[in-house]
């Protein structure tokens, strides 16, 4: 069974990344989920796979990419065509990741939390067991949602002072 390295770093801040292993038989829902912990999350949301297999800044390349995405997302409510597959039931191995590829992960549809996602190495186990885990962790998580109120709060005490 393979065992696949990510590089997982959070688009537009820099000397942040984690490393995640992670066996082939994982779901994509399973990525989400170590994802979603190693970068500290605490309020869930929607969100999806886009499977590039090259590192783009394209937005239409990324979107147009084949999707993976969350269960409650696969029907497109907009009426576009596309084809989508639950993270529920697509693992890992399903995609044909090869070492190098990159893809992208958007968490959150509304505030629009983008990775990059690089598949570093990819080596061989005996097991069979389902594997997958934070193994390396470089900068401070940034906080889900930014502290808006206390910039208000300024502003609005120094406008009616």
């Amino acid at each position: 069974m393979k065992i696949y390295q990510f590089r997982v770093s959070i688009i537009g801040i820099p000397n942040l990344y984690r490393i995640i292993e992670a066996s082939e038989n994982c779901t994509f829902d399973d990525f989400h989920e170590a994802i979603f912990q190693a970068f500290d999350r605490y309020d869930e949301h929607l969100y999806s796979f886009f499977i590039t297999r090259k590192d783009t800044k394209n937005i239409r390349d990324i979107y147009d990419a084949p999707e993976i995405t969350h269960p409650m997302s696969v029907e497109d409510i907009m009426g576009f065509e596309k084809m989508k597959e639950p993270t529920t039931k697509t693992r890992i191995g399903d995609v044909s990741l090869n070492e190098k590829d990159v893809f992208h992960y958007l968490f959150d549809f509304g505030d629009d939390w983008w990775h990059r996602i690089k598949v570093q190495k990819i080596t061989e186990t005996n097991s069979k067991k389902k594997h997958i885990k934070v193994i390396n962790a470089v900068g401070e998580s940034p906080p889900q949602y930014p502290d808006y109120d206390d910039e208000y709060d300024d502003e609005y005490d120094d406008e009616y002072e």
